[in-house]
């Protein structure tokens, strides 16, 4: 009997979870970290760019701290590169794929400069997660540029 309560207490922990989350959306154009902090220690999370990342956490406080991730900069100055080069060989491709390229050199160009904006900063929000609710903290950019998080 002891055997089976605890594989059930394994199962829950494992797929479903079975207390509070905290969930960090992030709505910015870059990768972000995230320190959430609770009274039994902190954990770092780095969701993508409009995606969310979730961690179980104890009942009670936690904050959130949230910077733009250093290597995310990397990652975007590599496929500049990448989609220069397939720029600078524009004869082997077909209009579509021209503008395709383009485009994306103007995404990655608007995700680096709001990036840029964001570099050197930091926010933080704090809240509360009972046993039966869950948290989130929703990261943005704010109208200067800087990054911004509320916990809800």
């Amino acid at each position: 009997m002891k055997y089976a309560l605890a594989m059930m207490l394994l199962a829950c922990a494992a797929l479903v979870g079975c207390g509070p989350t905290v969930t960090v959306q992030n709505s910015t154009g870059f990768v972000v970290r995230a320190v959430i902090t609770t009274a039994d220690g902190s954990q770092t999370v780095a969701p993508s760019p409009n995606e969310s990342s979730s961690l179980d956490v104890s009942e009670g406080a936690y904050s959130v701290s949230v910077i733009p991730d250093a290597e995310w900069v990397e990652y975007a100055k590599t496929v500049r590169k990448l989609l220069n080069d397939q720029l600078a060989n524009s004869s082997q491709l077909s209009g579509a794929q021209l503008l395709d390229v383009v485009q994306r050199l103007k995404d990655i160009a608007a995700r680096m400069k709001q990036y840029g904006q964001a570099a050197g900063g930091s926010a933080s929000c704090r809240g509360s997660v009972g046993n039966d609710g869950n948290g989130v903290a929703q990261v943005s950019l704010g109208a200067d540029g800087k990054l911004v998080v509320a916990c809800k």
